[in-house]
């Protein structure tokens, strides 16, 4: 397993990380067997949060880390906070967000009695709260480490603005944000140019777009949206072939391939499905394919057309 540094931190992770909201009571085995088989890939990156089952996911990871006598100098565990469900918390009868000082404290401690641990690697407001200054929680976040219950600061779901914000208080190393073949805001909003320039690394979430681009989902013929994105797995399809991987492999070594670095994040409880993800590691793509799978991404074809000097040469 490839790995890269995460941030500016020094630190070496594996280039592909295994998304926890999956691992659930109800898939127990399953969900354990995906951890293990994870970690025997060379996986070592884990990525969960206090609302993922509401903390069933921390739960398991760190029960199945256990089991599998798993060191824990070997991992690096990343958790999120912010997200307040309803039944969560006595205070909130309605879905909200809490970022200030006293419940960022509060959910890390709950996140990391669940999970079984002393510290958590990367700890990430998972979206922005509107009613918290950032320079509260940015305190928040460095008292935590500070105890050394968590290393690192990242963000999930923020937009350039917001990370600035933040940013100007304490340091971040992480954005986890949706980022697939088929959701590309992250290229064309500036948000992979302001990790790049905070040097921040990218975790994107449903980096194979809810299954699509694996190419084994029914696309139902009364939805556009569903129709457009089963296009575009078929003009990917040809380029799979050609590299001998799957189309899901494909999509994920497309996105490996940028700077940040970029660290997919792949959502899964079933062992065979990870195993197939971390082949996607050793798949280095030709720049021509890169941009060309881009354009069928975007559907339309970037600056100065598919032909760049057939302008000038009309002009």
């Amino acid at each position: 397993m490839r790995t890269v540094e995460f941030g500016r931190t020094g630190t070496q992770v594996s280039a592909l990380a295994l998304g926890c909201m999956s691992l659930s009571r109800e898939k127990l085995e399953a969900s354990k067997a995906t951890v293990r088989r994870a970690y025997e890939l060379g996986i070592t990156f884990f990525d969960t949060a206090d609302v993922y089952g509401r903390g069933e996911s921390e739960s398991i990871l760190g029960e199945a880390l256990r089991e599998a006598s798993i060191p824990r100098d070997q991992i690096f565990v990343a958790t999120k906070c912010g997200i307040v469900f309803q039944g969560m918390n006595p205070d909130y009868a309605y879905k909200a967000y809490d970022l200030s000082a006293g419940y960022v404290k509060a959910t890390c401690e709950a996140s990391l009695q669940r999970l079984g641990m002393d510290y958590v690697d990367l700890y990430q407001p998972h979206r922005i709260d509107y009613l918290t200054h950032p320079e509260e929680t940015a305190r928040a976040l460095e008292d935590l480490k500070a105890e050394g219950k968590v290393r690192h600061v990242g963000v999930s779901n923020y937009t350039p603005d917001e990370i600035r914000a933040l940013a100007a208080y304490t340091r971040l190393e992480s954005l986890q944000t949706q980022y697939s073949l088929l959701h590309l805001e992250p290229l064309e909003t500036g948000l992979a140019a302001t990790c790049h320039a905070q040097g921040m690394a990218i975790l994107p979430w449903s980096p194979l777009h809810r299954g699509v681009l694996t190419g084994a989902r029914p696309s139902p013929h009364d939805d556009w949206q569903a129709q457009r994105e089963a296009g575009v797995v078929a003009q990917l399809r040809p380029f799979a072939d050609g590299y001998g991987v799957t189309p899901g492999q494909l999509a994920l070594a497309w996105l490996m391939q940028q700077p940040g670095p970029v660290i997919p994040l792949v959502g899964t409880a079933n062992p065979h499905h990870i195993a197939e993800a971390a082949a996607a590691v050793s798949v280095t793509l030709d720049r021509d394919d890169w941009f060309e799978m881009l354009v069928i991404g975007r559907g339309r074809p970037m600056p100065w057309g598919q032909r760049p000097f057939a302008y000038l040469k009309e002009r």
